[in-house]
Protein backbone atom coordinates (compact mmCIF):
# COMPACT_ATOMS: atom_id res chain seq x y z
CA UNK A 1 0.00 0.00 0.00
CA UNK A 2 0.91 3.69 -0.33
CA UNK A 3 0.21 6.95 0.01
CA UNK A 4 1.22 10.12 -2.10
CA UNK A 5 1.17 13.74 -1.07
CA UNK A 6 2.93 16.92 -2.68
CA UNK A 7 5.69 18.63 -0.62
CA UNK A 8 5.87 22.39 -0.48
CA UNK A 9 8.38 25.03 0.02
CA UNK A 10 7.02 26.47 3.07
CA UNK A 11 5.12 25.20 5.63
CA UNK A 12 4.23 21.88 4.14
CA UNK A 13 7.94 21.77 4.20
CA UNK A 14 8.45 22.89 8.28
CA UNK A 15 5.58 20.06 8.63
CA UNK A 16 7.87 17.40 8.05
CA UNK A 17 11.01 19.03 9.12
CA UNK A 18 8.85 19.26 12.58
CA UNK A 19 7.47 15.87 12.62
CA UNK A 20 7.85 13.34 9.63
CA UNK A 21 11.55 13.33 9.40
CA UNK A 22 11.45 12.35 13.07
CA UNK A 23 8.99 9.43 13.06
CA UNK A 24 5.82 11.24 12.70
CA UNK A 25 6.81 12.35 16.41
CA UNK A 26 6.88 16.08 17.40
CA UNK A 27 10.54 17.47 17.35
CA UNK A 28 11.15 19.54 20.19
CA UNK A 29 12.10 23.30 19.32
CA UNK A 30 15.35 24.55 18.55
CA UNK A 31 16.40 20.28 18.99
CA UNK A 32 19.51 19.60 16.14
CA UNK A 33 17.78 16.85 13.29
CA UNK A 34 20.26 13.76 14.23
CA UNK A 35 19.53 14.62 18.71
CA UNK A 36 15.71 14.62 17.98
CA UNK A 37 15.87 11.24 15.81
CA UNK A 38 17.80 9.48 18.49
CA UNK A 39 16.08 11.05 21.35
CA UNK A 40 12.61 9.43 19.00
CA UNK A 41 14.19 6.33 18.54
CA UNK A 42 13.98 6.49 15.22
CA UNK A 43 17.08 6.11 12.34
CA UNK A 44 18.67 8.67 10.21
CA UNK A 45 17.02 9.31 6.81
CA UNK A 46 19.02 7.63 3.72
CA UNK A 47 19.42 9.13 0.32
CA UNK A 48 18.40 6.94 -2.71
CA UNK A 49 17.96 7.38 -6.24
CA UNK A 50 19.78 7.83 -9.77
CA UNK A 51 19.60 11.65 -9.71
CA UNK A 52 22.34 11.26 -6.81
CA UNK A 53 25.68 10.72 -8.96
CA UNK A 54 24.04 13.92 -10.72
CA UNK A 55 24.33 16.17 -7.36
CA UNK A 56 27.41 14.54 -6.19
CA UNK A 57 25.52 12.31 -3.43
CA UNK A 58 25.88 8.98 -2.58
CA UNK A 59 23.41 5.99 -2.01
CA UNK A 60 23.12 5.40 2.02
CA UNK A 61 24.35 8.43 2.91
CA UNK A 62 22.31 10.32 6.07
CA UNK A 63 20.44 13.11 5.16
CA UNK A 64 21.66 15.75 7.15
CA UNK A 65 19.11 18.81 8.20
CA UNK A 66 20.92 21.72 6.31
CA UNK A 67 20.45 19.21 2.64
CA UNK A 68 16.50 18.47 3.21
CA UNK A 69 16.29 22.52 3.97
CA UNK A 70 18.06 23.66 0.55
CA UNK A 71 16.67 21.10 -1.80
CA UNK A 72 12.90 21.25 -0.13
CA UNK A 73 12.65 23.87 1.99
CA UNK A 74 14.48 26.50 -0.88
CA UNK A 75 12.27 26.26 -3.42
CA UNK A 76 14.53 23.53 -4.86
CA UNK A 77 18.60 24.50 -4.49
CA UNK A 78 21.67 22.11 -4.33
CA UNK A 79 21.95 20.10 -1.23
CA UNK A 80 25.03 21.27 -0.88
CA UNK A 81 23.88 25.03 -2.17
CA UNK A 82 25.65 26.36 1.47
CA UNK A 83 29.21 25.19 0.80
CA UNK A 84 28.69 26.07 -3.15
CA UNK A 85 28.07 29.58 -2.25
CA UNK A 86 30.52 29.73 0.42
CA UNK A 87 33.58 28.72 -2.31
CA UNK A 88 32.22 30.82 -4.85
CA UNK A 89 31.97 34.05 -2.53
CA UNK A 90 35.63 32.53 -1.56
CA UNK A 91 36.18 32.44 -5.21
CA UNK A 92 35.70 36.61 -5.46
CA UNK A 93 32.08 35.49 -6.87
CA UNK A 94 29.15 38.35 -6.15
CA UNK A 95 26.88 37.44 -3.56
CA UNK A 96 24.30 37.16 -5.99
CA UNK A 97 26.13 34.67 -8.50
CA UNK A 98 27.43 32.42 -5.74
CA UNK A 99 23.48 32.39 -4.88
CA UNK A 100 22.44 31.25 -8.56
CA UNK A 101 25.37 28.65 -8.55
CA UNK A 102 23.49 27.12 -5.74
CA UNK A 103 20.30 26.85 -7.52
CA UNK A 104 18.99 23.92 -9.25
CA UNK A 105 16.87 25.63 -11.81
CA UNK A 106 14.18 28.51 -11.11
CA UNK A 107 12.35 28.61 -7.62
CA UNK A 108 9.40 26.21 -7.54
CA UNK A 109 6.69 25.62 -5.01
CA UNK A 110 5.91 22.30 -5.51
CA UNK A 111 9.62 20.40 -4.43
CA UNK A 112 8.96 16.56 -4.16
CA UNK A 113 6.92 14.27 -3.50
CA UNK A 114 6.03 12.22 -0.69
CA UNK A 115 5.21 8.39 -0.65
CA UNK A 116 4.46 6.43 1.98
CA UNK A 117 5.04 2.53 1.95
CA UNK A 118 3.11 0.49 4.24
CA UNK A 119 2.54 -3.09 3.92
CA UNK A 120 -0.78 -5.20 4.27
CA UNK A 121 -1.80 -5.81 7.67
CA UNK A 122 -1.94 -9.37 7.25
CA UNK A 123 2.16 -9.12 6.42
CA UNK A 124 2.56 -7.75 9.42
CA UNK A 125 0.86 -10.48 11.32
CA UNK A 126 2.81 -12.94 8.72
CA UNK A 127 5.95 -11.56 10.04
CA UNK A 128 5.00 -11.28 13.84
CA UNK A 129 3.64 -15.14 13.80
CA UNK A 130 6.69 -16.41 11.00
CA UNK A 131 10.33 -17.97 11.97
CA UNK A 132 13.46 -16.21 11.08
CA UNK A 133 13.61 -16.86 7.45
CA UNK A 134 10.42 -15.84 7.26
CA UNK A 135 10.51 -12.67 8.67
CA UNK A 136 13.97 -11.90 6.63
CA UNK A 137 12.18 -12.69 3.55
CA UNK A 138 9.62 -10.12 4.49
CA UNK A 139 11.80 -7.45 5.24
CA UNK A 140 13.65 -7.82 2.11
CA UNK A 141 10.86 -7.90 -0.14
CA UNK A 142 9.80 -4.80 1.53
CA UNK A 143 13.38 -3.10 0.82
CA UNK A 144 13.14 -4.53 -2.66
CA UNK A 145 9.34 -2.80 -3.31
CA UNK A 146 10.52 0.50 -2.09
CA UNK A 147 13.85 0.24 -5.25
CA UNK A 148 11.33 -0.98 -7.63
CA UNK A 149 9.04 1.68 -7.34
CA UNK A 150 11.61 4.12 -7.16
CA UNK A 151 13.11 2.73 -10.34
CA UNK A 152 9.36 2.59 -12.08
CA UNK A 153 8.76 5.99 -11.29
CA UNK A 154 12.15 7.26 -12.97
CA UNK A 155 11.45 5.13 -15.81
CA UNK A 156 7.65 5.62 -16.34
CA UNK A 157 5.96 8.68 -14.75
CA UNK A 158 8.53 11.62 -14.16
CA UNK A 159 8.68 13.95 -16.75
CA UNK A 160 10.09 17.83 -16.55
CA UNK A 161 8.11 20.60 -18.60
CA UNK A 162 9.94 23.32 -19.64
CA UNK A 163 9.15 25.75 -22.76
CA UNK A 164 5.78 28.11 -22.62
CA UNK A 165 3.05 26.47 -20.19
CA UNK A 166 5.22 23.44 -20.18
CA UNK A 167 4.39 22.84 -23.55
CA UNK A 168 7.68 20.38 -23.96
CA UNK A 169 7.83 17.00 -21.72
CA UNK A 170 11.42 15.24 -21.66
CA UNK A 171 12.22 12.43 -18.71
CA UNK A 172 14.90 13.38 -16.34
CA UNK A 173 18.13 12.52 -17.82
CA UNK A 174 19.86 12.49 -14.41
CA UNK A 175 17.09 10.86 -12.68
CA UNK A 176 15.37 11.71 -9.70
CA UNK A 177 16.82 11.74 -5.48
CA UNK A 178 14.94 10.80 -2.85
CA UNK A 179 15.35 11.25 1.15
CA UNK A 180 13.81 7.45 2.45
CA UNK A 181 13.19 7.57 6.35
CA UNK A 182 12.01 4.85 8.10
CA UNK A 183 9.24 4.98 10.95
CA UNK A 184 8.27 2.46 14.01
CA UNK A 185 4.67 4.25 14.69
CA UNK A 186 1.89 5.09 13.07
CA UNK A 187 0.92 8.85 13.34
CA UNK A 188 -1.86 8.00 16.13
CA UNK A 189 1.08 6.51 17.85
CA UNK A 190 0.17 3.02 17.80
CA UNK A 191 3.09 0.68 17.85
CA UNK A 192 3.75 -0.86 14.70
CA UNK A 193 4.07 -4.57 15.89
CA UNK A 194 6.18 -3.19 18.82
CA UNK A 195 8.90 -1.39 16.42
CA UNK A 196 9.94 -4.35 15.34
CA UNK A 197 8.77 -4.71 12.21
CA UNK A 198 10.85 -1.60 10.08
CA UNK A 199 7.45 0.16 8.84
CA UNK A 200 6.26 2.30 7.35
CA UNK A 201 8.94 4.26 4.83
CA UNK A 202 8.57 7.32 4.04
CA UNK A 203 10.59 8.67 0.45
CA UNK A 204 10.42 11.95 -0.52
CA UNK A 205 11.55 12.29 -4.03
CA UNK A 206 12.87 15.58 -5.42
CA UNK A 207 11.65 16.16 -9.12
CA UNK A 208 14.88 18.51 -9.60
CA UNK A 209 17.80 18.05 -11.57
CA UNK A 210 21.08 19.96 -11.76
CA UNK A 211 21.49 18.95 -14.93
CA UNK A 212 18.58 20.88 -16.33
CA UNK A 213 19.49 23.94 -14.23
CA UNK A 214 17.71 26.13 -16.79
CA UNK A 215 14.28 24.84 -16.48
CA UNK A 216 11.93 24.74 -13.72
CA UNK A 217 11.77 20.69 -13.53
CA UNK A 218 8.70 18.91 -11.56
CA UNK A 219 7.26 15.90 -11.29
CA UNK A 220 3.53 16.01 -13.38
CA UNK A 221 0.49 14.97 -12.67
CA UNK A 222 0.83 11.35 -14.50
CA UNK A 223 -2.37 8.89 -14.52
CA UNK A 224 -0.76 6.70 -11.79
CA UNK A 225 0.79 9.51 -9.37
CA UNK A 226 -2.66 11.22 -8.07
CA UNK A 227 -2.33 12.31 -4.54
CA UNK A 228 -4.47 9.27 -3.31
CA UNK A 229 -3.99 6.13 -0.26
CA UNK A 230 -4.42 2.96 -0.67
CA UNK A 231 -3.30 -0.15 -3.04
Amino acid sequence: MMDIARITAGQMYRYYLRQVVVGDGRRPPRTPLKKAQEEAGVPAGRWMGRGLVVLGLVAGEEVTEQQLRNLFGEGGRHPHADRIEADRLAAGDSPAAAWRAGALGRRVKVTGVDFVFRPQPTIYLLWALGDDGTRRAIEAAHERAIELVLEWIEDQVAVVRFGSGGIHRVRPPGGLVAARFRHYEARSGMPLLMGLLENPHRCSLSSLACALNEWAAKLDRQPGLEARSGP
